[in-house]
């Protein structure tokens, strides 16, 4: 996978999963979770029990997190409710071991949801696999009819759109993406310039109309 696939594939599944949090939020209250991304997180365990330092691609806490942290712990922060992990050549062997690589590490850690994703498919056919803990033990954690992974933790799913990663909230909404924010704000300013346009239209034509009325019937 390129650099930049593997970049903008993690930004689109933090601002989706950090959307969905702000939609997720009472009126005037923090987020009800945070997603981070390649940050330092310490306490993860090799199968030996020797230190396991990892920087997990995307990783969600169940609490708004302190915008100067540079780093998290499994003592101080306790254990992510999901890690999602973007295979490359050089991690995916890693990624993907159950045994001996960073699945063992995450459930060993209490990390209740552990999901790994290819967009290109070049490196796992089916694009996505994920598993949930069980007993300190990862099982299989299966796509939804409609082919999305429905997070038991937080009420979001992650699925593929072609090469796209893409967050939608437990409603089915689909959350947007890089590039596509600034798109909706554009239809968006295009929409109410319209509004406003037929709004002057139909307005002057009422004063048209009440003047020649006028003209007509002059009291």
């Amino acid at each position: 996978m390129g650099i930049d696939l593997h970049q903008e594939t993690i930004t689109n599944l933090r601002l989706g999963i950090n959307g969905a949090a702000w939609l997720s939020r009472a009126p005037e209250q923090p987020v009800p979770w945070k997603a981070e991304t390649q940050l330092l997180f310490l306490g993860c365990k090799h199968l030996d029990g020797s230190a396991y330092r990892t920087l997990p691609d995307v990783f969600v806490f169940p609490r708004p997190i302190d915008p100067m942290r540079g780093s998290f712990s499994l003592k101080v922060d306790g254990p992510p409710l999901l890690i999602i992990e973007i295979l490359s050549e050089s991690t995916y062997e890693a990624d993907l071991d159950l045994e001996h690589g960073k699945g063992y590490s995450y459930a060993r850690a209490g990390v209740a949801e552990y999901l790994t994703l290819d967009p290109t498919g070049e490196l796992l056919d089916e694009g996505i696999r994920a598993w949930r803990l069980e007993e300190g033990v990862y099982r299989p954690w299966e796509a939804d009819g409609q082919g999305r992974w429905q997070s038991d933790q937080l009420p979001v799913a992650v699925a593929l759109e072609g090469m796209w990663a893409t967050v939608y909230t437990r409603e089915g909404r689909r959350m947007l993406r890089e590039g596509q924010v600034e798109e909706e704000l554009d239809r968006e300013r295009s929409l109410r310039a319209y509004e406003q346009e037929r709004r002057e239209r139909a307005e002057a034509e009422v004063e048209r109309l009440r003047r020649l009325l006028e003209e007509r019937n002059p009291t």
